[in-house]
């Protein structure tokens, strides 16, 4: 089927109209059945709000696919903000997603919405672009692209009611065995002063995490990324839970942060865990993961389901996982796609890419 019939233009989030809103709506509805089938889905208001809202480090441009009076597709580029702190290495780096309703592939709207991408990267001087996808399609339509994968991720679902309490009491002990260390456990947020004194040592843990052979630069935990999402914490009744083990003078050895939100409240939603390399070997990331799982039972009993996101190729974590009782949900290729690679492909398929 021929893709004449198709219009790729911008979405402004912040310009277009109701009816337009209202179009989108009913198109990503439709797609995050398709890619979540089962999962709860945003509410149009909260949906709108974070599309809209100010980020304080990264911007994004939209852009459909439209035929008729209905979207079948769309792309979302981000790029690190050029009046962002620490912007520099992120100078040649954006991130990207592509979707395309599934009783419409095959058509070249994918290609299609490539064409916007690359624009974008020309025009703001990134040379790679990074993407992701749960899917084969995904894999297959990236791959034929020229987007090369980099990485591999899980996502893994553990069951709360099969919990062995027991056992999550003996690996929390194991955590302050001997006296040289303490727990600090902050429910549901943490002062800002504490948490400034804790940016360095979280970005230290992060860029330790096995990334595969992703070229990007190093993460940094920053102050205004916590404060903003606090405000959004603030707006919906979420909670940031935080659980450290910390030496007499207050130094990390290990974490364990998750979020919780209202509008899902059985679901706890596992971020990072993470144990300096000075104190690895002694069971401490079971030991922030029980504390953390007692903390936010005790809060939350309607709680029975957490999720995470960990490397395949972190396999402490896994392994510490799979005995929590966390199975595979879905596993996610990281891919990266270079400038020039993207301009051959849509060459090759006749797209203008002048």
């Amino acid at each position: 089927m021929a893709n004449d019939t198709i219009e790729i233009r911008r979405f402004d989030v912040h310009a277009d109209d109701a009816s337009e809103w209202a179009r989108f709506h009913r198109y990503r509805r439709i797609r995050d059945e398709e890619l979540h089938p089962g999962e709860p889905q945003a509410a149009d208001a909260d949906f709108e709000h974070d599309a809209r809202r100010r980020m304080p480090f990264h911007e994004a441009e939209r852009f459909v696919a439209r035929e008729g009076d209905e979207l079948v597709g769309n792309l979302i580029v981000w790029r690190r903000r050029p009046d962002a702190p620490n912007s520099e290495p992120f100078a040649l780096h954006a991130e990207a997603w592509l979707g395309v309703l599934g009783a419409h592939r095959r058509r070249g709207i994918g290609s299609r919405l490539l064409v916007p991408l690359l624009a974008f990267m020309r025009a703001h001087g990134k040379t790679v672009a990074t993407m992701n996808t749960f899917y084969p399609p995904g894999h297959a339509f990236l791959e034929a692209s020229g987007a090369v994968l980099k990485h591999r991720v899980v996502e893994n679902r553990m069951h709360i009611d099969g919990l062995d309490a027991d056992e999550l009491a003996r690996w929390k002990a194991r955590g302050t065995a001997g006296g040289a260390l303490r727990f600090e456990i902050h429910p549901g947020r943490t002062p800002m002063a504490r948490l400034a004194q804790l940016l360095a040592p979280f970005s230290d843990l992060f860029n330790d995490m096995p990334l595969g052979e992703l070229e990007l630069p190093p993460a940094r935990y920053e102050l205004d990324g916590y404060a903003n999402w606090y405000r959004e914490l603030d707006r919906s009744g979420g909670e940031h839970h935080l659980v450290l083990l910390v030496d007499a003078d207050g130094t990390l050895a290990a974490m364990c942060e998750a979020h919780w939100d209202p509008r899902t409240p059985e679901r706890l939603h596992q971020r990072l865990t993470g144990v300096a390399r000075a104190w690895r070997g002694r069971s401490l990331a079971k030991a922030v993961k029980a504390a953390m799982l007692g903390s936010v039972r005790a809060l939350h009993p309607e709680l029975r389901t957490v999720a995470t996101y960990n490397s395949e190729a972190n396999a402490p974590i896994l392994a510490i996982n799979r005995r929590l009782g966390f199975e595979v949900h879905r596993r996610q290729g990281v891919y990266q796609l270079g400038v020039e690679a993207l301009a051959e492909c849509l060459a090759r398929r006749g797209e203008s890419v002048d």
